[in-house]
């Protein structure tokens, strides 16, 4: 707690050398919000806070209500294009024929910012403010396109104050899964809620420090200082602190995933969710007695504005290729190159895709793994390596990935009969032809032939590649020779010259 020496130094440092709110801060070794208070405040009485009555600036009375608006809207806007008390005071004078000084707008202008930062800071948890939300994960079951059980999550965001749930779901509830749900859910509804309470997930809190401070993941810090949000959590074993979240994913398993729906393609069941949860906002709130999505247009107007750039959802790793090709992430392996073993490359990590890259040359995209201890392979990467050691070829853990046709017409030979098979299966590889391979086994056999040649030709004829040979090169110009022949002689030999 400053004296009083100390509240008239920041004044007279303000008032009366100009100096910035900064440069009092650094001079007088306090804080940059308790000079801020002292030198805006024009009103000593004891415990009051600055006025804001519109009788009380009688200039500004009829604008008032204009200028709280373009402020509170600011809130939901970047730093750098809010406005300005100049510019308040010039659009007053372009759009509301406004006469008076730019002075008596300073004054409104700081009492009334203060008193908003004063409502900010006094946000009560419990309290359900418009633009508030709740995050959480919740489980349920699926199945497959193959007709297996499995497990899957769904990422819930709700609104308590108009009971608005939005859900999207993941095959893991990594932070890829987190982050990218929510920058879903943000792009859907047109902009970010301005605070976001959680419970104290390892994808978004690193640690739990004494005092109850967070040390956030770095991933979640920047997506969170890129969106602009404040960041609650819970205090720990309180879930029920964002008890709106927990009861909306509940109620989204028993009605969104009830009977157990059949998920082929996780792309096409979260855009089919949009649907479900806009048909769920056209019940009547249990409290308001409105529609949710009325409701919710009304939050949607207190929204933060998504920010110009997009935020690509991605972490990079590093990893080392082992003796078989392999580099492990996340508990899985992927198959790289066997060139490349030895050497580390840089792994570029989404929810549902990995890109593997050497020396900035992108080697490979696969789809991500979320199973335990699965080998990820293509077989197309080992073709060049089997062409060195051709009897290995049956004995391959990516042996059944490749074409069924290849895999018996490999068994069947041998020796250098499959050797030559596996250079013109490279040769196919190479030119990215992969999708005929089976048809050139097909075509082959209705000729009745399994040699290589036979195969090669099957294999022009069906990828339309013509060999021709390119023109021969000569050292020196060849002369051009003016030359007519003489033909008489076969013309005596033919009984003479043809008259028509």
């Amino acid at each position: 707690m400053i004296n009083m020496t100390q509240k008239n130094y920041i004044k007279h440092l303000y008032e009366n050398e100009e100096k910035s709110l900064r440069e009092i801060a650094k001079i007088t070794d306090l804080s940059f919000q308790t000079v801020q208070k002292y030198a805006y405040m024009d009103d000593w009485n004891e415990d009051h806070l600055p006025n804001v009555d519109p009788n009380n600036y009688p200039v500004l009375k009829d604008y008032i209500s204009t200028i709280n608006q373009w402020l509170e809207d600011d809130m939901r806007q970047p730093r750098k294009q809010r406005h300005t008390v100049t510019r308040i005071h010039n659009r007053l004078k372009k759009e509301h024929q406004f006469e008076g000084s730019y002075s008596s707008i300073k004054k409104y202008v700081r009492k009334k910012k203060f008193l908003m930062k004063q409502s900010t800071d006094g946000f009560l948890p419990l309290a359900q403010n418009m633009a508030h939300a709740q995050i959480d994960f919740g489980t349920f079951k699926y199945v497959d396109a193959q007709g297996l059980d499995k497990i899957a999550y769904a990422l819930t965001i709700t609104f308590p104050y108009s009971n608005k749930g939005f859900t999207q779901v993941f095959k893991g509830q990594n932070q890829e899964c987190l982050l990218e749900g929510m920058k879903c859910i943000f792009n859907y509804i047109g902009g970010v809620p301005i605070r976001l309470k959680a419970d104290n997930m390892t994808t978004a809190v690193a640690k739990v420090l004494t005092g109850g401070k967070r040390e956030l993941s770095d991933g979640f810090s920047r997506f969170m200082l890129h969106y602009r949000f404040i960041a609650e959590f819970c205090n720990l074993a309180s879930g029920n602190e964002k008890g709106n979240v927990e009861n909306k994913v509940g109620y989204s398993r028993r009605n969104f995933f009830v009977p157990v729906p059949v998920i082929e393609d996780f792309e096409i069941f979260n855009k089919n969710l949009w649907d479900l949860c806009e048909e769920d906002g056209d019940r009547t709130h249990y409290k308001h007695n409105r529609l949710i999505n009325d409701l919710f247009k009304e939050e949607q107007a207190k929204l933060l504005v998504l920010p110009p750039h997009e935020y690509h959802v991605f972490r990079y790793e590093t990893a080392r290729v082992n003796n078989y090709g392999y580099i492990a992430v996340d508990n899985n392996k992927y198959g790289v190159s066997p060139e490349l073993i030895g050497q580390k490359v840089q792994v570029k990590i989404f929810f549902d895709s990995l890109e593997i890259y050497f020396e900035h040359s992108l080697l490979k995209i696969y789809g991500r793994s979320y199973h335990r201890g699965e080998e990820v392979t293509d077989w197309k990467q080992y073709v060049s390596l089997l062409c060195k050691k051709p009897g290995a070829v049956e004995h391959t853990r990516f042996f059944n990935q490749l074409p069924i046709l290849w895999q018996a017409h490999l068994k069947s030979t041998e020796g250098t009969a499959r050797k030559s098979s596996l250079m013109l299966l490279m040769e196919i590889v190479s030119a990215d032809d992969t999708d005929i391979c089976d048809d050139v086994l097909t075509l082959a056999a209705s000729y009745g032939r399994t040699d290589t040649e036979s195969l090669r030709q099957c294999y022009y004829t069906l990828s339309k590649r013509s060999i021709n040979p390119e023109p021969l090169k000569l050292s020196v110009q060849t002369p051009k020779l003016n030359y007519i022949p003489n033909l008489s002689s076969y013309d005596n030999l033919t009984g003479g010259e043809l008259h028509v």
